[in-house]
């Protein structure tokens, strides 16, 4: 059985090469742009369709206590620190100043953070209207309708706010709290719609299961103990700290399972879950991360949380490794598509094309995809695919038509 993952990829001062020297993403070095790339399926999942009248039997139930309406917009299927980490144009680390592009299997599409300046996209988009403003100011890392009102403040309250403040300031994080909070994170991942990162269907009923006891008893002030018995896995954390400050940060997850090994990288933070019955992480395989991952101690939410602290270089051997599995994946998808995109010419325009493109085509429009003359912003729009392929007919087979 393969591996399931979900990638977020954040380009900055480091910009990666292509063996055809073409590049991933041509962002401005002093800029951070995040990629996110559900490898397999279309972006985060569909959205439903509500009446905006207060009928509430509309709504689905919600994910977690399933006896409430999932009536909550913008639910983030990671942490909003987390992504904030990897995509904030200024370092802040802070919420509402994302520049993110979201790669789904045939398009790419972009979320611009609400206090992100004009002045900030200049490198990265020809022009901001209102209207394209308007456009890409919705969250593409988000949900709507997946969970009640309640659900998703205790969610922050009990488990992401403590959690943030244990490893940005300092401050102590019960061990229960620790563990739900990455019970959370891993459920979440796992249950959404189109991250194409997936846990057996046991083991995502059973983490939650375990949250929405955990949830209702702390709601009612009770022992969180008991929801640890049995405890469906035991987990390690690596940390370097200000990371995807300086370099390319990254959220990646996988679950392997032939080991049984969830892993996870969000921006400065690495972890693994063994789910295998003795806790054990034998043959655990991360990218080049493996050796930290030794190295660093078990955590089972009975004591308090340990994060092992790593330098840059260790983080740098993981970049390096994830981003040439990248190039592969989409250069493929590119392929792919382009291919697609002739089948329609084909048919649309009445030319006569052969039934295939040949490689001098499909490398001439994926060299102009990845142009280092066209920003960011702007290499995503469905106008510049086609500019890109409608250059490849009149250059490689002396072919012009027109777009509509």
């Amino acid at each position: 059985m393969p591996k399931t993952k979900m990638i977020i990829f954040t380009e900055k001062r480091k910009q990666y090469r292509m063996r055809n020297n073409l590049y991933i993403c041509n962002a401005n070095p002093q800029m951070k742009t995040t990629l996110t790339s559900p490898i397999s399926g279309s972006n985060f999942g569909t959205y439903y369709s509500i009446d905006k009248m207060n009928n509430t039997s509309q709504y689905p139930s919600c994910a977690i206590c399933h006896s409430k309406p999932a009536n909550k917009t913008n639910s983030h299927i990671i942490p909003s620190f987390f992504i904030a980490m990897v995509s904030s144009v200024d370092n802040s680390y802070k919420r509402d100043k994302e520049l993110l592009y979201t790669i789904g299997k045939h398009q790419t599409t972009a979320y611009i953070g609400r206090s992100v300046k004009e002045e900030d996209l200049r490198d990265s988009f020809d022009y901001i209207s209102e209207e394209r403003l308007a456009k890409l100011s919705k969250q593409t890392a988000s949900k709507d309708y997946v969970f009640c009102s309640h659900c998703e403040k205790k969610l922050g309250e009990y488990l992401e706010s403590p959690w943030h403040d244990y490893l940005f300031n300092g401050k102590a994080a019960s061990p229960d709290t620790a563990y739900f909070f990455w019970v959370s994170l891993i459920w979440r991942m796992s249950v959404f719609e189109g991250s194409a990162f997936k846990l057996p269907t046991h083991i995502e009923k059973g983490l939650g299961k375990r949250l929405n006891c955990f949830i209702q008893a702390k709601d009612k002030n009770e022992d969180t103990a008991p929801f640890l018995n049995k405890a469906p896995f035991t987990y390690k954390v690596l940390y370097c700290k200000d990371y995807s400050k300086e370099q390319s940060g990254f959220i990646y997850s996988e679950y392997d399972s032939k080991s049984k090994i969830a892993s996870f990288i969000l921006g400065d933070v690495a972890a693994c879950f063994s789910f295998q019955k003795h806790g054990s992480f034998d043959k655990h395989s991360f990218y080049g991360l493996e050796e930290a991952f030794t190295s660093a101690p078990i955590n089972d939410g009975y004591k308090n949380e340990a994060i092992f602290k790593v330098e840059a270089n260790v983080f740098e051997n993981f970049s390096d490794s994830i981003v040439d599995k990248f190039k592969t994946i989409r250069l493929d998808s590119d392929k792919a598509n382009i291919i697609g995109i002739w089948q329609i010419a084909r048919d649309r325009f009445g030319v006569k094309l052969p039934p295939q493109p040949n490689e001098t085509f499909i490398r001439y429009v994926i060299s102009e995809l990845y142009s280092d003359s066209v920003k960011p912003g702007e290499k995503i729009t469905q106008e510049h695919y086609a500019r890109c392929f409608g250059k490849g007919l009149e250059n490689i087979y002396g072919i012009r038509i027109q777009w509509k």
